[in-house]
């Protein structure tokens, strides 16, 4: 077999490697680089997600991209160790096919090979939690290719480090201007009117009056004279404290009682309905009912659940 003078065989199209003289991907350096783009790319998806929500319908004022700013400290004294973790167990290894596939399909070492085998442990992921987590499917739409992006870019970051050095500081740097850059492009979009920031609609109390659903049997009826009753709605607190299953006709609250409609203070955020009906749980709550919807369908919405990461019952027309 023919050698080089170094005495090493040269390097052929099907070969597993595309060249013997590449440097090794399993460095610290490598290690480093990807666990400081998975880092930065996680901060920039909370920001992107906190200007998201600004224009999404919400019984409850999104965080905005202040979101960011509130997981940062979480991420430096908790998701250090985990995005170093993630890079050793995915990262590389991504890299690491990528190279593999660019030297036996292709015959040498090429980026584009990375996004095409992030794909692969992207999509089982995301199987995998549709799967147990049942999110919606708009969830699911856009997790997906965050998560492609996030794995492609640290992926690529731990190649370049193996090829040219250390990549940390320039990647902390980058994403830092990131940062500002996507704050300011957000800030200007909702500034100038390209995209509207989600307000509740402004109700008053006569608009309130009618039967509202919770499209699972429960009903609720508002009278014009104040009066109320609750016909089969979900008794959440009830089915908690139980540690119950939130089925349909589970746990139900039926009863007779009183309403009256608070408009809030400055913004029709602090908008509520407080109900008084003998036998729920939510009788006399203080918080009452936040209005979401349109104009034109507005909609009754209880807080449930974590108060960290609550989920809402809603009623609607």
């Amino acid at each position: 077999m023919p050698r080089s003078a170094g005495g090493d065989a040269e390097a052929t199209p099907g070969g597993a490697e595309a060249s013997p003289g590449l440097p090794d991907l399993w460095t610290g350096r490598s290690i480093l680089a990807g666990a400081g783009a998975l880092f930065t790319g996680t901060v920039l998806g909370f920001e992107i997600a906190g200007f998201a929500e600004l224009a999404v319908q919400a019984p409850a004022p999104p965080d905005g991209p202040a979101k960011a700013l509130l997981v940062s400290p979480f991420l430096v004294c908790f998701g250090g160790p985990f995005a170093l973790l993630a890079s050793l167990l995915v990262v590389l290894p991504t890299a690491s096919t990528a190279r593999w596939a660019s030297g036996r399909f292709t015959g040498r070492d090429v980026w584009w090979w990375v996004p095409v085998v992030a794909v692969v442990p992207v999509t089982a992921g995301a199987a995998a939690f549709g799967i147990t987590r049942r999110p919606g499917p708009g969830l699911l739409t856009l997790s997906w290719p965050a998560a492609a992006v996030l794995l492609t870019g640290a992926a690529l970051l731990a190649r370049d480090a193996a090829l040219h050095g250390g990549r940390l500081r320039r990647t902390l740097g980058r994403g830092a201007l990131a940062a500002v850059v996507v704050f300011g492009i957000g800030a200007a979009v909702f500034a100038t009117g390209l995209v509207a920031e989600y307000r509740p609609p402004k109700v008053d109390a006569a608009q309130l009056v009618g039967n509202w659903t919770d499209g699972q049997g429960g009903t609720l009826r508002l009278a014009a004279d104040g009066t109320a009753r609750a016909d089969t709605l979900t008794d959440h607190d009830s089915a908690v404290e139980h540690g119950a299953a939130l089925e349909a006709g589970k746990h139900p609250c039926s009863g007779r009682g009183t309403w009256s409609y608070e408009p809030g203070d400055t913004t029709t955020w602090g908008q509520s309905v407080r109900l008084d009906i003998e036998g729920c749980s939510f009788s006399g709550d203080s918080d009452g009912w936040r209005i979401s919807g349109t104009p034109d369908r507005p909609e009754l919405n209880r807080e449930y659940g974590d108060p960290d990461s609550p989920d809402w019952y809603t009623l609607s027309r």
